[in-house]
């Protein structure tokens, strides 16, 4: 695969994640006012039939509805709380079902509770219904698949059912309700694809923002945010918070005799194998030129030293393929810590002298400092990988 193809497939996953957590962020957000909308009009609704249907079958479709929007609240909640508690994809498939129970609650309104010698409570539930469906844009229209599944099996029951009336009203009717599910999702369909272009134009912003645009890691501004909001998980997890300063070595021959689309190739090439060499939780970046950065949170700096031999390997492997770069390779130096106390730039001073730690001993190898608070100085070098 090409670089500059491996950099935009990068780019595509990243955007699909971004709005995967973007489309759940909305309608998780939106479904505050649906939820307590919800609650009242059920409870109103119930509170009205509850005068021509006194048996349990109301009760019994009363207390799940408000279980349901109980649930959804107490889902919303947990959300605003720990939205990285779960995948995106894992929220959306649960606000997806908890949506369509909701539909169907809706549903079974108007099959079982559309009385027909009651044309007054009649107009009730259909205005519930409709006005529910057409209210639910708002809140699901950032995804279409989620309106849906509350529209159908909410509209279609009353359709039906208005249908088999058998009068002239209740016909025309039926009509309305068929028009109002076809209008309905065609408005769904055009706000999802407005908000979604939003979504998309916002991703497009924010990684530029946020990117190295030659190699598509972090920029050294983000690299140094995301530091900051891991950092206070990791200490209470009682991890090694590791920062790894990787300097390539050789490049300015690659520059200097190839040119700097050959040196551009090279850098492109180094972010990819850092990319795949790093678990997901790990944060990587260009921090200029010729130097890279890694946020590692491991058990001990065995596992860190594993991750930067990776690299190493993986690098002088690579090389042979890249024009003018038969030498090219890189130092790598951990600073690293379990002080939650112990600064970024401590930890960045660490990372460096270890890697002018490696540097001096021949370059290609690896060698670690632990960092310490401010005002001392960072230890001798505790070890180092060939």
């Amino acid at each position: 695969m090409h670089s500059s193809d491996s950099a935009a497939e990068h780019f595509d996953q990243l955007r699909k994640r971004w709005e995967i957590e973007q489309v759940i962020s909305v309608l998780l957000s939106n479904s505050l006012g649906a939820i307590i909308g919800n609650l009242l009009n059920i409870s109103l609704v119930g509170f009205l039939l509850i005068e021509i249907y006194p048996g349990a079958w109301l009760v019994t479709w009363l207390a799940f509805g408000l279980s349901l929007n109980a649930f959804r609240l107490a889902l919303y909640l947990f959300y605003k709380r720990r939205p990285g508690q779960y995948r995106s994809a894992v929220w959306l498939r649960v606000y997806r079902i908890t949506t369509f129970l909701s539909g169907l609650h809706f549903g079974v309104l108007a099959l079982f509770f559309f009385s027909s010698i009651e044309p007054l409570y009649q107009t009730l539930v259909a205005c519930f219904i409709c006005g529910s469906v057409a209210a639910a844009v708002g809140t699901h229209g950032v995804d279409a698949t989620t309106y849906r599944l509350f529209l159908f099996p909410s509209a279609v029951p009353l359709l039906f059912r208005a249908a088999s009336e058998g009068t002239e009203i209740h016909s025309a009717l039926a009509v309305m309700v068929l028009f109002l599910i076809i209008v309905m999702m065609r408005c769904a369909n055009q706000t999802q694809r407005t908000m979604l272009d939003n979504i998309q134009m916002s991703y497009s912003l924010n990684y530029r923002a946020t990117h190295d645009p030659l190699v598509a890691l972090y920029n050294r501004e983000e690299f140094r945010s995301e530091f900051n909001k891991t950092r206070t998980l990791a200490v209470n997890e009682d991890k090694l918070t590791t920062l790894v300063f990787i300097d390539l070595d050789n490049f300015k021959q690659v520059n200097d005799s190839h040119g700097h689309e050959a040196g551009d190739k090279a850098l492109i090439r180094i972010g990819e194998i850092i990319r795949a060499s790093i678990r997901k939780s790990d944060v990587a970046a260009r921090f200029g030129g010729d130097e890279f950065i890694l946020l590692l949170y491991v058990n001990s700096t065995d596992d860190a030293f594993l991750v930067c031999d990776k690299i190493l390997r993986a690098i002088n492997v690579a090389r042979h393929d890249l024009e003018g770069a038969d030498k090219l390779g890189a130092s790598l130096g951990i600073g690293y810590t379990r002080d939650g106390k112990v600064s970024f730039e401590s930890l960045l001073r660490a990372a460096d002298a270890a890697c002018y730690d490696a540097k001096s001993k021949g370059k290609g190898q690896v060698s670690s400092r632990e960092a310490e608070r401010e005002g001392r100085a960072a230890a001798e070098p505790a070890s180092s990988l060939a």
